[in-house]
């Protein structure tokens, strides 16, 4: 991919083809990499122009509504986890990575995140704990967060469900960087409005689903808002009993039939919510067992 030339198509702009030159030594060749991507560039005579799918993020205004926290906004980027992850000596608590595309976004267990051009929400912010404080069942208040202001349902441990299908992922990766805390990158990617070719391996929902009128930008602010104040009641209080019962009640497999894949097979049992930890309970036979989101998969049982 011609990242260079996809850079300066990303203001979504007309561009006369001999600008475009200054990028590309086959443009005819690399526009039809970028659409082999799923990339909307639309070409009429000497004019070339990237076709978002939904309206590009201003940031100013996201600047504004999340203040004081710093916005970095790159339209094209690899992955806004990894900026984040370079970029902590310079930055406070709750600053935050926007990106409209990413070329190598990860989501869990390393997989690549596919992403069209400004058709999903996609943010990464640096968060810090006390490192005497338990970070287990993080992703689960992330992903509780996200499932109340969509209004959606939650796959233990980190999925983001509408109708049974992937709405959404997250990704917790800890830092290394010593200034006495236990330092965090937090990224999350949502499904907007995907174009119809896009190549996702399992089922996946869009917010356009629930919502056709739903606006980017403003479901942005509100969802980053509403995860730092559940960040800051975790810090508080942990994965308490009104957590447990919250989350219970947006949990897509709440006493479902479920088989949990794990390095020694396949156990199945009826699952029962989380614990003070964070991990997956599931009653198998007469007895409960317990599961870390590090070492398993969860599947509903068909």
């Amino acid at each position: 991919m011609n990242f260079a030339l996809l850079t300066y198509l990303a203001d979504c702009q007309p561009k006369v083809r001999f600008e475009l030159e200054k990028f590309s030594l086959d443009i005819e060749e690399d526009i039809k990499q970028l659409r082999e991507l799923g990339l909307g560039i639309v070409v009429d005579g000497q004019n070339y122009c990237l076709v978002p799918s939904l309206p590009l993020l201003n940031p100013q205004q996201i600047s504004t509504a999340l203040f004081p926290y710093s916005i970095h906004y790159q339209p094209i980027i690899s992955s806004t986890n990894e900026w984040i992850l370079q970029n902590i000596p310079s930055l406070k608590k709750g600053d935050l990575c926007v990106a409209e595309y990413q070329t190598a976004g990860r989501g869990r267990r390393g997989r690549q995140w596919l992403s069209p051009f400004a058709g999903q929400i996609m943010f990464s912010f640096y968060w810090a704990f006390d490192p005497k404080r338990s970070i287990e069942g993080l992703s689960l208040v992330i992903g509780l967060a996200i499932a109340e202001v969509l209004k959606v349902q939650v796959k233990w441990p980190n999925d983001i469900l509408f109708d049974g299908r992937k709405l959404g992922g997250i990704l917790v990766e800890i830092a290394n960087h010593k200034n006495g805390m236990l330092n965090l990158v937090i990224g999350v990617g949502i499904n907007m409005s995907l174009p119809k070719q896009t190549e996702i391996s399992q089922p996946y929902a869009e917010v356009c689903e629930i919502d056709p009128d739903i606006d980017r930008q403003t479901l942005l602010a509100k969802l980053i808002q509403h995860l730092y104040i559940r960040l800051n009641t975790f810090e508080q209080n942990g994965i308490n009993a009104e957590f447990q019962q919250a989350w219970k009640s947006y949990n897509a497999f709440s006493n479902s039939e479920v088989n949990v894949l794990t390095e020694q097979g396949v156990i199945s049992g009826i699952e029962q919510g989380i614990d003070e930890r964070g991990y997956l309970k599931v009653l198998c036979g007469n007895k409960i067992q317990m599961f870390n989101g590090g070492e398993v998969s969860l599947r509903k049982k068909l």
